[in-house]
This record gives C-alpha cells, structure tokens and sequence, in this order.
C-alpha cells in the first residue's frame, strides 16, 4: 500500500515511524524542507504537488501547517485518494466547507480516541451518572519543540492556524466522541502571556451536554512544567488522573484509591493504533478516526468560544 506523509514535523515523522512498522507499507514524503527538520530523511522524498501525484498514492496523511491543509488535501481527494488530515481539519469551519464533497474519503487525526484512557471514561459513563468532566492542559511553549525557534512555529501564528485552542483541540474530539454535541459552550480565549506571538495563549470554556454534565477546559502555553489532568466527578465520587494513574475517591472516604496505573496512557502504541486505523480505511473504509463532520462540529465549538 503506497502511502504518502505531507509534512515531516514532529508528528509527520511520528506517523512515519509507525508506518515502519506495519506489513506492506511503501512510505514516502511530501516536503518543503522549510521546516523545522530540514536535512534529508530516510524515505522517499518529493517537493512538489506534482510528483507526489505521480507516486499513486493509496492514501495522504496531511501533517503540514494548518492554514495549508485544504490546499494541500484537495489534490489527492479530488483524485479519490482517502486522506487522514491532522487537527483541526482546517483553520475554520467555513474553509473546511471546501472538503464537503469529499467528506467519505476523509478522517482526522485526534489521537486520543486511540488512547486506553478514553475507553475508561467512556466504561465509566456506562455505568455511573456523569456530573462534570474538566480537563487542564498547559505546558511552556518554547519548550515544546526545543529544536526549533517556538515564534516560527505555526503554533504561534495566527496566520498560519495555530493558537492554544486549537492545537490542543484534542479533548473538545473526545468530549463530542463519549458525549455528543453540547447544548451550550460559553467561555473566552485570550492573550495573556508575554510570549511573542500573534494568536490565543489562554483558553477557558465549558460545555454542557444533553444529559446534563458539564465538560470544562483550561488551555494554555505558559506553564514552565507541562500539565495534562482530568477529573471526572460521578454520582459514586470522584476520578481524577495525571497521565501516570488513575484515582478514585469515592464520597464515603477521603483518602484515594489507585484504580489504574501507566497502562492506561501508552502514547506510543496511541499512535500506532491510530495508524493501523488508517491503513484499515485506505483498504476497507472503516475507521475510529475523526470523521469530517466530527472535526468541522469541534471548529464550531472553537469558533463558539472565541466569538464570546
């Protein structure tokens, strides 16, 4: 199965790497060398749209700045070519109206739907009423990429679809893929940090759903140790979880009870499973990925939040 990767960021060579892995796989580049990793990978490398083209690719994983994801997916789907696009999908939701014709051949990368964590909410959610739901996601900026220059990265570039909100929309997928749409979002985003960028660094926002739970976020770029907690509040007590376990407590106690340890939070295998999910669509068009109406309803949410 050919298979193309455009981009060789940070996470184009991740999905490279677990491409490796998989039987049958010819991989190959699509690149600029403009980024942040410049010099010559292992793989075949292409530069232009063109040759790409030629390669005959069985699928497309779009992994370049956010502004350039329809113009660049829009070759390959207008050839029938199934794409699995990195999040978000486009910059807005009315430049990803643009993909609707293609939206079947189409998956979006949130990885967390990969993630044992998130079959553990949703176990949970089974069986318990669901009262809220509040994630915290923060780390310091420059260090997210300690390779490169944090201010030409399109995280930092309004222009280029970065800002808080949307690169960590990963949680507002995952609220809508246990939950479902919300009935109401409030919330805001802004600037507040002296970080030099042109987009959001903070972003606080709640959604309610149907049945009445509240999902709650807390984004930012700024704090000097990354953060990535959950607590889940149910009609039995209270979960919470670090990225390294899983707590309990219920009402009756004071004192938690570890329930689940690292296994739930296996971010290298997250992303290989996500990868097989993308070889099974190539082939037989079945998915766990974000499908284009998912990814669009996350934009609107964004959208929501930062017109308040």
């Amino acid at each position: 199965m050919r298979t193309l990767i455009v981009g060789l960021g940070s996470i184009g060579k991740k999905h490279a790497d677990c491409l490796q892995k998989i039987e049958g796989i010819e991989l190959a580049i699509l690149r600029t060398a403009k980024g942040t990793i410049k010099e010559k990978s292992e793989f075949t490398e292409f530069y232009t749209i063109e040759e790409a083209l030629a390669f005959e690719p069985d699928g497309v994983i779009i992994a370049n700045p956010t502004s350039l994801h329809i113009s660049t997916a829009l070759p390959f789907l207008e050839r029938g070519i199934k794409a699995l696009i990195e999040k978000p999908i486009a910059a807005t939701a009315s430049d990803a109206e643009k993909l609707l014709p293609y939206r079947d051949n189409i998956r979006v990368a949130y990885c967390l739907r990969f993630l044992p964590i998130t079959n553990f909410i949703k176990e949970v959610a089974a069986k318990e009423k669901i009262y809220k739901l509040s994630f915290k996601r923060s780390f310091y900026l420059p260090k997210w990429h300690p390779y490169a220059d944090y201010r030409t990265e399109y995280t930092a570039k309004k222009e280029l679809g970065g800002g808080v909100i949307r690169t960590l929309s990963h949680e507002i997928d995952l609220m809508l893929y246990l939950f479902g749409e919300p009935v109401s979002t409030i919330g805001v985003t802004d600037k507040i940090s002296p970080l030099e960028i042109d987009t959001d660094d903070f972003a606080f926002f709640t959604c309610r759903t149907a049945t009445g739970a509240r999902i709650n976020f807390e984004l930012d770029f700024f704090s000097p140790k990354n953060i990535n907690t959950a607590e889940l509040f149910t009609d039995k007590g209270k979960y919470t979880w670090d990225m390294s376990e899983v707590l309990f407590t219920s009402y009756e106690e004071t004192t938690a009870t570890k329930l689940h340890g690292r296994e739930l939070f296996d971010y290298n295998n997250m992303y290989q499973l996500q990868m097989e999910d993308f070889t099974g669509f190539v082939k037989n068009g079945s998915s766990e990925n974000a499908t284009y109406e998912n990814s669009v309803n996350v934009l609107k949410i964004i959208e929501t939040v930062e017109t308040r």
